[in-house]
């Protein structure tokens, strides 16, 4: 029998954490550097602060840069000793489970610094003529001492004077800066491609998450760089979007200093009750000048305005600081549909509700479950429809002007136009019977039915950049389409009177205009069905003419290859533009 010494410090108290330990395990908290950064600032703000800074410095380490270290400071009422000495205490919060605050768990700022650096500095002044005290936590420090059997321990602040590497200009009275240093998880490549891509996107988020505070005249700033409140309802105003719309539509005004606001249409505004207490949901639609018209919500204007990551999304706004900006899975009808990119919604509510949203203690993860969550679905159910609704409406008003100033098929040779720049460009050379480029698109536009001297104007100075145009026409004989080539143009004919585009063109057409509520099922089916035939007899017909020519191969080759790779292109690049 094998005998086993049970050590005697078996029977000895030891702590529950060993803490450097468990420190470094908690390092991994999920954060993003917005979510983190955010932490810092809700406590900035609890202080009362007017003005927060966020300066991230960077430095190159064995050829790759990296963000090395991070000051956040502000001039708020700043700390006495005694909170000052437990603020890097993991557990306390001098707001500690209050219900009247943004913070209350006392992890957030702790967590998010670890999650990025090994060391955290703080200093503060609570009045003017104070000294600035300063304490610390270092990890690597407390591993060793840790490792030497010593306990992990906080000193009591100790006056010191404000880094002045770090050049900062305030706070000159009252306020804290906390510093987060031998920052290991930011180098190029990690979080972003590149330091200008990381600032950007810290913008973008911080942006939306304080908005509020934003509008309401709190300022914070990015390396020295003045946040704007990013709204996602669209309804706050001298916002992101409202820049970005001056510069597109008001360019002039914006010189002059005038910017006009873009406002959304509230579609529905309703307080949730749950208990003695409520959440209130709003719900917006986005300005005709940022629907414009169907297929346009992925382009480069949409993109500035932060439309695509819109779509489907909640913000869960609590106590005026969004906590989370999210998708809910099965909690918009019928599911997400690209559309919804269009639409804002909010969910604002008090932590008294913390427990129905599944608010955690570093206020990232919301999901509203229970009675809560029911209850937005049924609100959501008769909001969503609507607005969708009104977006159809929209865009067909668009599509039918659109076709009116520049043919039936516009919209789809605009979305061809910027995937056209990343295809191979075109080898035909000039032919003598090649009327010019001015004279072809004369004529197609009198073939299209724009007649009078300023329509033909606007159509030639609309299609005259376009490296495609299409114009369905009547024309006599058994043609279907008819190409003409003018420098580096191509312009396409489809004959109106040709049974393909009588059986099968113009019926799906007529379809896709109409209302998706007012499209019976049988005849949704009778369209596709004979869609699928037309097509199949399109590619046969193909087949039978190339069958006339005694070496299809050699005659047809580069053609069917060069359609096919072109048609592949054209397909994964342009959706839902109709």
């Amino acid at each position: 029998m094998t005998t086993v010494d049970t050590p005697t410090s078996a029977t000895a108290d030891i702590a529950m954490i060993q803490t450097g330990q468990a420190l470094l395990s908690l390092r991994d908290s999920g954060h993003s550097l917005p979510t983190a950064l955010g932490e810092v600032i809700d406590n900035s703000i609890e202080a009362n602060a007017n003005n927060i800074s966020v300066l991230l410095e960077q430095s190159e380490e064995r050829g790759k840069k990296r963000v090395h270290r991070i000051a956040i400071r502000d001039d708020g009422d700043g700390m006495p000793a005694d909170i000052l000495h437990r603020y890097l205490v993991l557990g306390y919060s001098s707001r500690y489970m209050r219900s009247d605050t943004i913070g209350k768990y006392g992890v957030g700022a702790k967590l998010a610094a670890l999650n990025f650096g090994r060391r955290i500095d703080v200093w503060s002044r609570n009045r003017p003529d104070s000294e600035w005290l300063h304490v610390h936590f270092d990890l690597n420090e407390a591993l060793v001492d840790e490792g030497l059997g010593k306990s992990v321990v906080l000193k009591a602040p100790a006056p010191a004077e404000l880094p002045a590497d770090l050049k900062l200009d305030f706070p000159k009275e009252t306020g804290t800066v906390v510093l987060w240093s031998n920052v290991d998880r930011l180098e190029e490549g990690r979080a972003a491609r590149d330091f200008n891509e990381l600032r950007q996107e810290l913008e973008k988020e911080l942006s939306r998450i304080f908005r509020h505070f934003l509008d309401g005249g709190i300022k914070i700033s990015i390396n020295d760089s003045l946040l704007i409140p990013h709204d996602p309802l669209m309804l706050l105003d001298r916002t992101w979007a409202d820049t970005v719309l001056n510069k597109e539509y008001k360019r002039d005004d914006l010189k002059k200093g005038v910017l006009h606001h873009y406002g959304a249409t509230t579609i529905g505004e309703d307080t949730v009750k749950i208990g003695q207490h409520a959440a209130h949901l709003r719900v917006t639609l986005y300005p005709k000048e940022v629907l414009r018209r169907r297929g346009l919500g992925g382009d480069t204007l949409a993109k500035s305005l932060r439309i695509p990551e819109n779509e489907g999304a909640l913000s869960f706004v609590r106590k005026n600081r969004e906590v989370a900006y999210s998708n809910v899975p099965r909690i918009l009808p019928g599911g997400v549909q690209e559309m919804d990119r269009f639409i804002g919604i909010e969910v604002s509510f008090d932590p008294e509700l913390d427990d129905y949203f599944g608010i955690r203690n570093v206020k990232r993860g919301v999901e509203p479950h229970g009675e809560l969550r029911d209850k937005l679905r049924e609100h959501l159910k008769k909001h969503i429809p609507t607005a969708r609704k009104l977006i159809d409406e929209t865009w067909g008003v668009a599509a039918r002007e659109q076709h009116e100033a520049s043919g039936e098929h516009a919209a789809i040779l605009d979305a061809v136009k910027e995937v056209d720049a990343v295809m191979p460009k075109p080898r035909v050379e000039p032919q003598e019977d090649t009327p010019p480029a001015e004279v072809a698109l004369k004529e197609l536009a009198e073939d299209a039915g724009f007649t009078r001297p300023e329509e033909q104007k606007k159509y030639i100075e609309d299609k005259k950049t376009l490296p495609f145009v299409i114009e369905s026409v009547s024309f006599p004989g058994n043609i279907f389409l008819s190409t003409t080539h003018v420098a580096d143009q191509v312009i396409i004919r489809l004959n109106t009177r040709h049974p393909f585009y009588r059986e099968m063109w113009e019926p799906l057409k007529a379809i896709s205009e109409r209302d998706p509520g007012t499209v019976s099922g049988d005849e949704a089916v009778k369209a596709a069905r004979r869609s699928v035939e037309a097509m199949s007899l399109l590619l046969i017909a193909y087949g039978k003419a190339e069958s006339m020519h005694a070496n299809p191969v050699d005659q047809y080759g580069d053609l069917t290859q060069f359609w096919g790779q072109f048609l592949g292109t054209l397909l994964n690049k342009v959706k839902n533009v109709l």
